[in-house]
């Protein structure tokens, strides 16, 4: 039997952030995408469909946060990896954008949430 969908709350819009990234630092997806196709393996692996979560905005329908939540609840390998990879890639993320980009992030990720 399937599970209702799960609410997850956005602190910022991850997406939005990578793509600001991409637009300035073109080795930026070097780094980032191996690591999205890893995401998205050990999400079909764990049986996680990121696209049948409640979600407001249509933009953020798949978005990789909703996998990423239930990896971090399903997967000990994710949290482990995450705990390394994942701090340091968001660190050098938000390094390359301004306060500014950062603020509209959050702003839009609030705005975003149907909660």
């Amino acid at each position: 039997m399937k599970s209702a969908p799960r609410r997850i709350i956005c602190k910022n819009c991850a997406a939005r952030l990578a793509e600001w990234c991409y637009e300035r630092h073109w080795w930026f997806r070097l780094i980032r995408e191996p690591l999205v196709l890893g995401l998205r393996i050990m999400a079909w692996w764990h049986g996680i469909d990121g696209r049948g979560h409640v979600v407001h905005n249509q933009e953020c329908k798949g978005c990789l946060r909703y996998m990423k939540t239930e990896l971090e609840e399903k997967s000990p390998v994710f949290r482990f990896l995450n705990a390394y990879i994942g701090k340091g890639v968001s660190r050098l993320r938000d390094s390359m954008l301004t306060e500014q980009e950062l603020a509209e992030a959050k702003r839009y990720a609030r705005e975003s949430n149907p909660f």
